[in-house]
């Protein structure tokens, strides 16, 4: 085989073992299969039952309890205080439009008030004008009321006169009656008459009345024009009052609902602090069969998941040593597999709590299944790499699994962990015999036990199929001869 075509095989080796554990990675994701879903449900999330946890121990279930009624009352405090917010913003909303109201009505009414004060002296200078006009209207019709007496005094002095000449014998009389007719007919087309100096009397009280309207205290319009300019001015500066203190409303309202707000985040950041220790705090652990177990709250068997890591660390590493010792009898390599998984499951059964046989059992063949494939990636590298390379990449994966793998399940034993360090994990292979351990250790979703077997089982047949090496190619006898005579 080439040097190229045996490079191409070892990338193509190294891509095929990255595909189960990219193909658990993205299943994790996509069913939600959280670390924590070891060990609690996905509806109610838990903290992992820890070494140090005491056999039914009512002061944690105590704690469980009140953690649980705290968490509720922060709940019950986030939302009002989430109604309080709205509120409140909603008030500032509101008191906006009422401050810009009531300047715009104050503004108004400042208007109003300087176009009344405006009225106010036009109504005076009217007024003045009005008693120029009575005066000139009564002086006017005084003296046509003296003319018509004169004109009386003269028609009554001209029929005198006439009756005398008509009967007088002087031969001149008879002229001087037609003067006198004549002088008469134009006193009595003068125009003066007793209906037209009616006419002008009321015109003269017109003009009077009008005058003290416009100009004298105590009539109505007078008073009325004088009484809305007072209401005016008192009105505006009432509105000035009430735009002064709308504006400190407003001020109160946006001070209200950032105290409100802040009220709010510290709710919030209760809840977030509650539910984190509710996250932190383990279900009690009881034994099988114990009088206690039958409460909801506890379990009956537990695992701490850093036990797990451990012991997968332990058989793993104990397979990838197999894996370099390079065993040339096969009983005895198994014999060794053997031991190993045994050692772990004894180790696995002294540290759990309540395990039953069966999921001895079933932990027993995953800690297997995970020996034997450590070993198959121990081989691979070797055939890939050479020994030196293999050493390196070998030391520095398990220091960088080690490091990440127990980061991880450490955080999320108590709290929640980032989704990068998520995705890390679960691009190494010690995540997932970690994770399918503690889930049978802890009557945990099996979901993650068969994603486990899945993601080995694949890994453990690929990396079989790349340590098999290919068949020599047999060379026919006939071009063997015609070969040696060319030589000859």
């Amino acid at each position: 085989m080439s040097a190229t075509a045996s490079l191409s095989r070892k990338i193509l080796a190294v891509l095929l073992l990255l595909v189960p554990l990219v193909a658990g990675t993205i299943y994790a994701a996509a069913m939600n299969l959280d670390v924590s879903r070891a060990w609690s449900s996905a509806e109610e999330v838990t903290g992992a039952p820890a070494a140090s946890i005491a056999t039914n121990n009512e002061e944690l279930i105590d704690a469980r309890r009140a953690a649980g009624e705290a968490g509720a009352q922060a709940g019950f405090l986030t939302s009002g205080t989430g109604e309080l917010t709205t509120g409140t913003q909603q008030l500032v909303d509101g008191a906006q439009p009422l401050e810009d109201g009531v300047t715009a009505a104050a503004d108004g009414a400042q208007q109003l008030h300087d176009g009344l004060v405006q009225l106010q002296a036009g109504t005076g200078q009217m007024g003045t004008g009005a008693t120029e006009i009575a005066d000139g209207v009564q002086s006017a019709v005084e003296q046509l009321g003296g003319l018509v007496i004169v004109q009386q005094q003269l028609l009554g002095a001209l029929n005198e006169a006439d009756k005398h000449l008509a009967a007088s014998k002087i031969p001149e009389a008879e002229e001087l009656r037609k003067q006198i007719t004549e002088v008469r007919r134009h006193l009595d087309n003068f125009g003066i008459s007793v209906e037209m100096t009616d006419q002008l009397d009321l015109l003269r009280s017109g003009t009077r009345d009008l005058a003290n309207q416009l100009a004298v205290p105590g009539y109505g319009f007078h008073d009325g024009i004088y009484s809305a300019t007072k209401g005016a001015a008192e009105l505006s500066a009432g509105l000035k009052e009430l735009e002064t203190g709308v504006g400190t409303a407003v001020e109160g309202f946006t001070a209200l609902d950032e105290g409100a707000n802040r009220l709010g985040a510290m709710a919030s950041l209760n809840e977030e602090k509650t539910s984190a220790v509710q996250r932190a705090l383990p279900v009690p652990q009881v034994p099988a069969g114990s009088v206690e177990a039958a409460a909801e709250e506890e379990r009956t068997s537990a695992l701490a998941p850093m036990y797990a890591f451990l012991i997968s660390a332990l058989v793993m590493l104990a397979g990838a040593a197999l894996g370099w010792a390079g065993f040339k009898n096969n009983w005895l390599l198994a014999f060794v597999v053997l031991g190993v998984t045994a050692i772990g499951g004894i180790i696995l059964f002294t540290v759990s709590l309540g395990m039953s046989i069966a999921a001895l059992s079933g932990a027993l063949g995953i800690l297997l299944l995970a020996t034997v494939v450590a070993g198959i990636l121990s081989r691979v590298l070797l055939q890939m790499m050479g020994v030196t390379g293999a050493i390196i990449v070998t030391v520095l994966g398990w220091i960088a699994q080690a490091a990440v793998i127990g980061h991880v399940w450490s955080v999320t034993a108590v709290s929640d962990i980032a989704l990068v360090w998520r995705v890390i994990a679960g691009m190494m292979p010690l995540h997932y015999p970690t994770f399918a351990v503690t889930s049978i250790g802890n009557g945990g979703t099996m979901s993650a036990v068969w994603m486990a077997v899945a993601v080995l089982v694949a890994m453990g047949v690929i990396g079989a199929i790349a340590l098999r090496k290919p068949k020599a190619v047999a060379v026919p006898v006939a071009v063997e001869e015609e070969e040696e005579d060319q030589t000859m």
